[in-house]
């Protein structure tokens, strides 16, 4: 059994990197004060623009991102690890940016890295549509699980929520703890936030720790409501739509519970071996003439 506390950090990030930068600092120093070893921090935490076209200019190239270089330095002050959320820097090419989370040791070293596989395409009608992919390049690699303590911990990033099967190869691969910082639309947050995220947790029998941007900046507001959910699916941190603080104690002892009384993972049929028919109203009218 492992036990850890862990902290999630609700900010509100803006175009001023210096600011944002200033505000991780005061949040991972107040977390190591009460004793956390793991701080996490939301999407985007190093900038947040209103126009997602600005990013491949104004972004730095990874090797130069100072909000990355600050974390580093934190967790190496602190002696605790960072998760950076995601942090949007320079490809390699200088035509876009990785939406990219980082997993930082106390001793300051990077022991993973992890570029967000979905991006946020949506057509939710007119000002609400969104095209991440036109400044983010997507990720090549998904089901990364980095151990931190000896807890698995499972990568992700805000609009992969929505993609089952990656959650289902995080936990096959080891993770207890599924990654999901955010700055989700406020179009569908309401509706869907909280339910994704718990449905996440039961189908894996994880912790989902899911921190989020939240207020306005520059007349664009991102939804906030950052959460820790158990591994059954109750919420046992909850953030409203300020900048805030979550903290909780998670234990490996309670995924194993889980897990035996409900061991879905293992229960999972090979849907290669499956037949699967569709039968259409005609076909059983036909049938029944016979």
């Amino acid at each position: 059994m492992t036990r850890m506390k862990i902290a999630a950090i609700q900010m509100c990030s803006t175009a001023d990197v210096d600011r944002n930068n200033l505000t991780i600092a005061e949040a991972v120093h107040d977390a190591a004060g009460k004793g956390v070893q793991l701080v996490c921090l939301p999407e985007a935490a190093n900038i947040l623009l209103s126009n997602n076209l600005d990013y491949p200019r104004i972004c730095r190239p990874e090797e130069n991102d100072e909000t990355l270089f600050l974390c580093r330095s934190l967790a190496q002050e602190c002696g605790v690890w960072l998760h950076t959320g995601s942090l949007l820097v320079r490809t390699e090419d200088g035509a876009r940016v990785w939406n990219r989370s980082h997993v930082i040791a106390p001793s300051g070293d990077i022991v993973a890295r992890y570029d967000k596989l979905h991006t946020f395409d949506v057509a939710l009608g007119g000002k609400n549509d969104f095209t991440e992919s036109l400044a983010v390049a997507p990720g090549r690699r998904g089901g990364i699980v980095v151990e931190v303590e000896g807890v698995g911990f499972g990568l992700s990033i805000c609009y992969d929520i929505r993609f089952p099967y990656l959650f289902q190869a995080l936990a096959l691969a080891g993770a207890q703890v599924l990654m999901v910082p955010a700055s989700f639309s406020p179009v569908t947050g309401p509706l869907h936030w909280e339910t994704l995220l718990k449905a996440r947790a039961i189908e894996t029998g994880c912790y989902v720790i899911a921190p989020g941007q939240c207020g306005v900046r520059d007349g664009v507001r991102t939804f906030g409501q950052s959460r820790i959910i158990s591994p059954m699916g109750e919420v046992i941190a909850a953030a409203g739509d300020d900048p805030d603080v979550l903290m909780a104690d998670i234990d490996t002892e309670t995924v194993d519970d889980v897990r035996r009384k409900l061991p879905v993972l293992s229960q999972a049929r090979n849907i290669e071996n499956i037949q699967y028919v569709t039968l259409r109203p005609s076909d059983l009218m036909h049938k029944a003439e016979a």
